[in-house]
Formats: structure tokens, sequence, C-alpha cells
């Protein structure tokens, strides 16, 4: 049985059916196992409340982005995995049914005691017992009678996505609590506000298991969105997080989708003794938001497809099964140096092709220039030869190993400095291989 639950967290207005040369898509598709969710089963003595686990133990799930479109599970639109789904915060998150109090069926006639709810083990059975007590908000939460959004507050503020952060947690207490399952590790990956969604996953799980599991956290450009509120659940990475490898698109300059960056973010340390502190790495590609993750299309899909393959380096060194390696996984030390050759090259053109256009509404009346461009030097050494650090490891020192964590020293609260987290500890490492010369120095 897998020790490692790996979760797939889409961006705003996206979700698992709508591309599927999408980065988070693209890594979702070629996972081994299958997806935790709870589906409607027969009314029986054992199970009054006509749900149950699907998969006896499950090794990943994927949520949904806030404002996407909703699939049927029958139809033209029908989904790769045959699921139904909606943007989150319509539906209620653990049983993918309508949030109307009156057609819960855990609270019809009297409110329900139970915290958290339980599915039975072994028969995967979804047990309820009723009170005459009145149920708290609170405990409304855990049947998932959450807040109802509609979707253009999904797409505008994110809402929804805290229904994602509570069907993770949820799920967690499950499988380890009830199915007993011997998951100490979760891997987190998510793109735009997916990405945020993973940190914020991460803070509640830190709530809820101290540091008894342990995270690592790929985020994709993480936009928390330019009319959504900062809270510390967005800018603190919390001690339980063991690695975070995270992707900046270079040129995107609109002032409503500026990406958490190295200033933004802050690493809380664990106890003393614990465990080292959290290691954050920040990897700059070319392009805009969208640019990093659609492998087939855009200004750069270069940078899509290296993306891709850093995440699938990155969850596989961390432990997540997959049944095949995506499209774009194993790249050669030789294809990625082609790959960042490409990108240099074309570099103006990007920059130019990548700028804001649209709606001011939704790109911001201004535009605004990334840190990530106007200081390079503070994500990369020498950003006139290299794009990032990955770049210049696999054309100088593509079987460099990894160090000992604990000689990496971060204090708390104090910003990430570029030399803090070495990418062979991250799993970004290629054994024996050896570049060829002829990419080592290009200008």
């Amino acid at each position: 049985m897998s020790r490692v639950f790996t979760i797939y967290n889409h961006g705003t207005d996206f979700h698992r059916d709508m591309d599927k040369h999408e980065v988070v898509t693209e890594l979702h598709d070629a996972a081994a196992g299958s997806e935790a969710r709870v589906v409607q089963a027969q009314q029986t003595n054992h199970n009054p409340s006509g749900f149950r686990l699907e998969a006896k133990a499950p090794t990943f799930m994927i949520c949904e982005g806030p404002g996407s479109d909703a699939v049927t599970a029958q139809g033209p639109r029908k989904g790769v995995r045959g699921m139904a789904h909606a943007h989150p915060g319509v539906e209620n998150p653990i049983l993918n049914t309508s949030k109307d109090w009156r057609e819960n069926p855990f609270a019809q006639k009297h409110e329900l005691l139970m915290t958290p709810p339980s599915l039975t083990n072994p028969h995967t059975e979804l047990v309820m017992t009723r009170s005459e007590i009145p149920m708290s908000s609170f405990r409304k939460g855990f049947v998932g009678h959450t807040p109802k959004n509609i979707q253009t507050t999904g797409r505008a503020l994110g809402t929804g996505w805290d229904d994602n952060v509570y069907r993770a947690s949820w799920m967690l207490t499950h499988l380890l609590f009830e199915r007993k399952m011997k998951i100490d590790t979760v891997n987190l990956m998510g793109w735009s506000r997916g990405a945020v969604t993973c940190i914020k996953q991460a803070n509640k799980l830190y709530e809820i298991f101290g540091m008894s599991l342990k995270l690592n956290i790929f985020a994709i450009d993480p936009v928390p969105g330019g009319y959504t509120t900062i809270t510390d659940d967005i800018r603190f990475i919390p001690p339980n997080v063991q690695d975070m490898l995270v992707i900046l698109a270079v040129d995107d300059d609109r002032s409503t989708f500026q990406a958490l960056d190295a200033q933004d973010l802050r690493v809380l340390s664990p106890p003393t003794g614990q465990a080292p502190a959290p290691q954050v790495h920040f990897l700059p590609l070319p392009g805009n938001h969208s640019d990093v993750v659609f492998t087939t299309k855009g200004n750069a899909p270069q940078s899509a497809r290296l993306c891709a393959h850093l995440a699938y380096k990155f969850l596989l060194a961390h432990g997540t099964k997959f049944s095949h390696p995506p499209k774009h996984g194993n790249l050669t030390v030789p294809q990625i140096l082609d790959a960042y050759d490409t990108l240099r090259a074309n570099r103006t053109t990007i920059k130019t092709q990548a700028a804001a256009k649209g709606n001011p509404l939704v790109n911001g009346f201004r535009r605004q220039e990334r840190r990530v461009r106007k200081s390079p030097g503070d994500y990369v050494s020498n950003p006139h030869r290299w794009v990032n650090e990955h770049h210049r490891l696999c054309a100088l020192s593509p079987n460099l190993q990894a160090v000992d964590r604990s000689a990496i020293q971060v204090s708390p609260g104090e910003p990430y400095s570029p030399w803090q987290a070495m990418l062979p500890q991250m799993g970004i490492a290629y054994g024996d291989t050896h570049p060829p010369a002829r990419t080592l120095v290009r200008l």
C-alpha cells in the first residue's frame, strides 16, 4: 500500500477535462492507482446514507479550479475519467451533491452528530448517526455544507477554493483514521490559484496533523488574483513542507496576475529539533501565466514542456507513482538544453507576445512588470547566460548530487535566498549524464 498521496489542483476556470496538453492534466492523467472520491451507493442497514468511498486505497485526488465549467458524466463533454464535476463551491465538496440543506441526506429530519464523517472500514460505506442537538456551522462543514458561490466570483476572487482545502483535509483524515492507510507523505501540485490552493491545503493539514505528515509542493505560477485578499494561509509556507519548487512566469505584466514570489512567501520553521526548515526554490521561465502550462500552444511551449518535465521529476522523486511517464516527463539533458536555447533565442519575441491584451477588468488597468523580470539576479546566477538554475545545472553539473539537508539553514520569517535549496535535493538530478559541450557557453 502506498505511503504517498498526491493532490492535483487545477487553476481558475480550468478542470481535468479542458485540455489534455495542460501540465497539471498531463501529470494526473499519467497517475497510477485510483482517485479518491465518494460516490453514491445502495442504502443498506450498514449504510443508511447511500454513499461510499469508491476505491479502497486511493492514491491521488484531483481538484477542479475555481470558476470552472461543469462537466456531466454522460454526453459530449464526458470527462476522461467518467466523472461529473462542477466548479468548487457549487456542490457539496465531499459528496458531490447539492448544498441545499433541505436536500442533504444527513439532515432531513434531525441535526447530524458527527465529528468528522466516517466511512467505515472495511465495508467502504458511510455511516451516520442523528441527534437532536442543533448543528453549528463548523459541524455543518464536516458534511460539506459550506457557503455556495457562483461561477463569476470563482473566476474573479477564487471563491470555492476553500472547498478544495476542506475536501483534501477531510479525505486524508478519513484515509488515515478510518481506512488506516499508512500515508506519511502528501505531494501537492497546482497551477495559478491551484498552486495557491496547495499552500492553503498545506497550512490546513499542518493545523490538523502537525508534523506527522511530510508535504512537498510543486507550484506553477501561484497567482492569487489581483482582487483577492492575501491571507496568512496563502503567504506562509508551514513547517510540515519539506520541499517546494515554484515556477514563475517571467513575462506576465498584468497587474491582476502578479505571482507570489520570493518577496511574498515566508517560511515557517518547525519546532527545534523536529525537522529541517522547508526548502523553497524558484525557477523563472519565459512567457506569461498560461505559457508555462500549455505544451502545444502559446508563446513559449518550450517553457511548458520544461515545466511538465520538472513536475514529473519532482513528484517521482518524492514518491508519486505513475502508470507511465507523461509525454514530456523524460526529457534528456540535450533536449533540455535545446529547449532553453530556443527560449533564449526568442526572448524578445516571447516578451512582446506575452504582454497583456484584452479586457482591463480581467487584466488590470495598468501594466506591472513582475519582480522576477526586474531583478533576475535574485533568482539565478548570471541571468544574462542562464534562464534559471535548472538551465545552469544541466549545462554545467547535471550529475551534481544532493547534500545533507540539515546543512541548509533558514531563519523563521526570512525572505527566500536563491541558494537555500539545491535542485538535486528536490529530485532534479540526472545521474552521470553529461551535456554536449556546444551548449555550455552559448550567449
